[in-house]
């Protein structure tokens, strides 16, 4: 018996090993040989079972987490100033902005709009030739 466990026992149960375990268990397999299959224990499989049986579901509710601090409204006025400026500091957003917005929000949101802002952009007019001339 190994002295330390297997890491494939700890991560979660991801949507296509869930269906799989739903698949198995409804062609007639039981929670230890599917378990076994899957290197997962016979109990993850029963819970995973038990919950399709009761909730009809097998994705996973989406966690607690800490409440945000700004609404959606909130949000775009931030978007909209540090997408009008991309290189502007954040003290300078921070006074656009109502005195309540806390620097975190607004490095979140700027973070994720720059992560996006490349979808947005038009792409460029020229194309790609394998001629160097052009």
């Amino acid at each position: 018996m190994p002295l330390r466990r297997n890491r494939r026992q700890y991560e979660q149960l991801t949507d296509f090993d869930r269906g799989r375990i739903i698949g198995l268990r409804e062609a007639g397999w039981s929670n230890r040989r599917i378990g076994r299959h899957l290197g997962r224990s016979d109990m993850v499989v029963a819970r995973c079972w038990q919950q399709w049986i009761t909730e009809g579901r097998v994705y996973r509710r989406g966690g607690s987490g800490r409440p945000r601090n700004t609404n959606d409204r909130e949000d775009r006025a931030i978007r909209r100033v540090a997408t009008s400026a991309p290189t502007t500091s954040l003290a300078s957003i921070q006074r656009h902005l109502p005195p309540f917005q806390t620097s975190s929000a607004i490095k979140r949101n700027h973070k994720e709009t720059t992560d996006r802002s490349w979808l947005e952009e038009p792409t460029s007019a020229k194309t790609l030739t394998t001629d160097p001339t052009s």
